[in-house]
C-alpha cells in the first residue's frame, strides 16, 4: 500500500519543538538538524489528529532519516520508539483494523516509522533473498550453510494470521549483519506490538551503510 507524500516546511516554532524532542529521543541524529533537511508529510489514512513527517537528512554521509508524529501542540518521536506510537493511537485510534489487507499496511508502515536499526532493513521472503558478500570464505561459507540447515526452511513470505486480538502479521528481516523472525500484533485499538526473534549476528553480508538497486532489488551493498 504505497503512501503518498507531500514535502512541507516546518515554522520556527515547530523546528524548535523538533530539536527538543530530538535531543531527548533521537540523540544521534541531533547534530544533523543544522544542516539541510528534507521534510516529508506522509499522506497516511489512519490517523486524523496526526501529521506522520519523514525528517531526511542527506549529510553529514551516509544518508539519515527519522519519523515523527506532528499534533496541535507538539511532535513526538517515532523511530525506535514504538510506544511512542502506541500512544499516537491510544489519543487518534485508527479505523477497519479488523479488515486483513489494512492491518497488515498499518503493520508495516508503523513498523517502518518505528524501526529501530537505523542503517535499515531488508524484507526477505526466502533464505536466497539474503544478500551475502561475494566470495565468502571457508569459515563464512560453513556459517551460511549451517544456517541455512537450521532455518531455510522457516523462511517464507510474510503471512497473516488472526489471532485473539487481532491481525498477527509474520516477516522475516536483514538487518544490521542479524537474521530476524518478525511478529506485529495488530489489534482493533492500534496499539501495535512488536516481537523480534534474532535467529543469527555478525553475518557476512554488508551492514547497510550503503544501499542501490541490484538487480532490481534495493539492497544494502556496504
Amino acid at each position: 500500500m504505497p503512501l503518498g507524500r507531500t514535502t512541507i516546511t516546518l515554522s520556527s516554532e515547530e523546528l524548535t519543538q523538533l530539536a527538543a524532542v530530538v535531543d531527548a529521543d533521537a540523540p544521534s541524529f541531533a547534530s544533523r538538524l543544522g544542516g539541510p533537511l528534507k521534510v516529508e508529510r506522509i499522506e497516511q489514512p489512519w490517523f486524523r489528529r496526526h501529521r506522520i513527517l519523514e525528517i531526511g537528512s542527506p549529510m553529514p554521509y551516509p544518508a539519515r532519516k527519522i519519523h515523527v508524529a506532528a499534533y496541535d501542540g507538539g511532535i513526538s518521536v517515532l523511530t525506535a520508539r514504538l510506544a511512542h506510537f502506541q500512544t499516537v493511537a491510544a489519543h487518534d485510534p485508527p479505523l477497519d483494523l479488523d479488515d486483513e489487507d489494512k492491518a497488515a499496511a498499518y503493520a508495516s508502515s508503523g513498523n517502518a516509522w518505528t524501526r529501530e536499526y537505523a542503517n535499515g532493513e531488508l524484507k526477505i521472503g526466502t533464505f536466497s533473498d539474503i544478500p551475502w558478500y561475494p566470495g565468502l570464505d571457508a569459515v563464512q561459507q560453513k556459517l551460511v550453510d549451517d544456517l541455512a540447515a537450521r532455518v531455510a526452511d522457516a523462511i517464507a513470505p510474510e503471512q497473516h494470521r488472526r489471532g485473539d486480538d487481532g491481525w498477527i502479521v509474520r516477516s522475516w528481516w536483514v538487518a544490521h549483519r542479524r537474521l530476524i523472525e518478525r511478529e506485529l500484533t495488530v489489534p482493533r485499538d492500534g496499539q501495535l506490538r512488536r516481537n523480534d526473534t534474532i535467529h543469527a549476528e555478525d553475518l557476512p553480508l554488508p551492514p547497510g551503510n550503503q544501499w542501490r538497486f541490484v538487480n532490481g532489488r534495493y539492497l544494502p551493498v556496504g
